[in-house]
């Protein structure tokens, strides 16, 4: 997934930053979401310094389309390093006992501290960060059991910060994604890209398709035997792969099969789970 550095950086995202140094100060414990396809890439150093030595929870989000056996290695990556870290579908289940769960030694010296005061428990100041399309607002919406905040497979859904109070154990505060200002690394622009975490314009379609395709070759050879009907893709010829899934699917130019719908295609379909469940990122890579 080679490509060069991308600079990406919109000015509601500064903005949402100031904001987020602000609200720091009276946050309790902070919820990182990342992407469990690529959670490394799918991390914020910006956020990262954000948080500072404030309680932290990671929350590997859609695990239902990453690869198991990879989420289960960075699970066991993010506990050697002493970071708390949980992974699920955040359509499916009651996140509510997860994060009551995950939360209750992380907020062991709060309690101990209101109890050494007299002081009636208090709700934990939850900030929930992460960058754009990683599952904020799909995580409040488990956690509220209702809908609350604009929810969408796409970077920039949320704009502005909101304060969402749930019982008495938890007030959350939603925030708008945001990503850093440059990735010298292409490859992790490429992944975020793909994963629906920036804006489909910032890389052209085409180059997006060819580096999926090829990271599938390499690592899942028959990601396109269920979809496409495509066997053993590691030694076939990219284009005609692409051409391939044009005509099964019928995506022509004219009366030519169009090789940019098959790859826009294939995005689409990697992107909402429908190939399969691939990771693109483990931790030893």
């Amino acid at each position: 997934m080679a490509q060069q550095g991308v600079h990406y950086f919109p000015g509601h995202m500064q903005k949402a930053l100031r904001a987020l140094e602000n609200y720091i100060k009276v946050i309790d414990l902070v919820v990182e979401i990342v992407d469990a396809r690529a959670p490394f890439s799918s991390r914020n150093p910006l956020l990262d310094n954000l948080a500072g030595d404030k309680a932290r929870l990671v929350l590997l989000s859609k695990m239902d389309r990453a690869d198991e056996a990879v989420t289960k290695q960075w699970l066991e990556y993010f506990s050697s390093r002493g970071i708390t870290a949980v992974a699920g579908n955040l359509t499916q289940g009651k996140f509510i006992q997860i994060l009551s769960r995950a939360a209750t030694p992380l907020m062991a010296k709060k309690r101990e501290k209101e109890a050494r005061f007299g002081m009636k428990k208090q709700p934990i100041r939850t900030m929930v960060i992460g960058i754009p399309n990683v599952g904020k607002s799909t995580l409040i919406n488990n956690l509220c059991g209702k809908k609350k905040v604009v929810v969408g497979n796409k970077a920039g859904v949320t704009r502005a910060e909101q304060w969402i109070k749930l019982g008495d154990d938890f007030t959350i505060l939603d925030t708008p994604g945001v990503l850093p200002m440059n990735y010298p690394d292409g490859a992790m622009a490429v992944r975020l890209a793909l994963l629906g975490c920036m804006k489909e314009e910032v890389l052209p379609t085409e180059d997006l398709a060819y580096a999926l395709l090829g990271y599938l070759k390499q690592n899942y050879p028959n990601a396109l035997k269920e979809r496409f009907g495509i066997e053993n893709i590691a030694e076939g010829d990219s284009d005609d792969i692409f051409l391939s899934i044009a005509k099964r699917r019928l995506l022509l130019e004219g009366n030519e099969p169009s090789l940019s719908k098959a790859c826009y295609l294939l995005i689409k379909e990697f992107k909402d789970g429908l190939l399969g469940r691939f990771s693109l990122e483990t931790p030893d890579a």
